[in-house]
């Protein structure tokens, strides 16, 4: 039996293999969503869902931190809302929430 310090544990046959499935399943989904894609015709409505998909993906990923307390993760949230709303760029709104977030955090939120 190896020591938990033992550099050796870290990779073991399971874990690569556990890396390597999940791998080979990301791939699939991206291919997956490309085949799917090209049977769908790109109608305006279609276009702006498709849009819209990134936000809603942060937003799905973070609401849920921030809605159970984590103030840091709810300001950057704000902020981003906020940033997006004036700039109208997803670019700078993930910038803005971003730096407000790790901003509190490095103060101790």
């Amino acid at each position: 039996m190896t020591s938990p310090a033992d550099p050796g544990t870290l990779l073991d046959l399971g874990t690569l293999a556990a890396i390597g499935v999940m791998a080979v399943m990301t791939l699939f989904n991206r291919m997956a969503g490309f085949m799917v894609m090209r049977f769908i015709p790109l109608t305006p409505r279609v276009r702006r869902i498709l849009e819209c998909l990134p936000g809603a993906v942060i937003v799905a990923i973070v609401a849920p931190a921030a809605a159970h307390g984590d103030i840091a993760m709810a300001a950057g949230l704000a902020a981003a809302l906020v940033a997006a709303k004036l700039l109208k760029s997803d670019f700078y709104a993930v910038m803005a929430a971003v730096v407000v977030g790790a901003g509190l955090r490095f103060i101790g939120v």
